[in-house]
């Protein structure tokens, strides 16, 4: 089921696996990621959705603006208080892999997720998919 639809992002739900999925297709990120993702964070709270596959897997080099867009909102919206665990799992290129490796440690300092969210990084839809599937 089609929740978002913009020319450069879309936000599904996957009943089977009970799965949110936001594709964005673009080289950085814009108003329309920020909506849909936005639209995820909403219906995951509003609809008692526990897994959220962001497919972000373009060939744009990765940038510290992507923790504050992607873990702050995060971080924000969905609150402390949830009564089960919340699982994303974000697809990236390698080369964002590598940067969000390298600047984990920063990265944890400036935002960091709750302990109810469980948030990983992925260069593989499969890999992605298949962790989201064991949660």
């Amino acid at each position: 089921m089609t929740l978002f639809l913009a020319p450069e992002a879309s936000l599904t739900y996957n009943a089977t696996s009970q799965t949110l999925h936001l594709n964005y297709d673009a080289t950085d990120l814009s108003v329309s990621f920020g909506q849909a993702y936005q639209r995820a964070l909403e219906e995951m709270l509003e609809h008692n959705v526990g897994k959220l596959l962001l497919d972000l897997k373009r060939n744009a080099p990765s940038t510290d603006d992507e923790t504050e867009q992607i873990l702050q909102p995060l971080v924000n919206a969905l609150p402390a208080l949830q009564n089960r665990p919340l699982y994303i799992a974000a697809v990236v290129s390698e080369g964002q892999y590598q940067h969000q490796i390298s600047n984990y440690t920063a990265n944890c300092a400036v935002a960091l997720t709750p302990p109810h969210i469980e948030f990983n990084y992925f260069t593989s839809r499969r890999d992605a998919n298949a962790w989201l599937s064991e949660n």
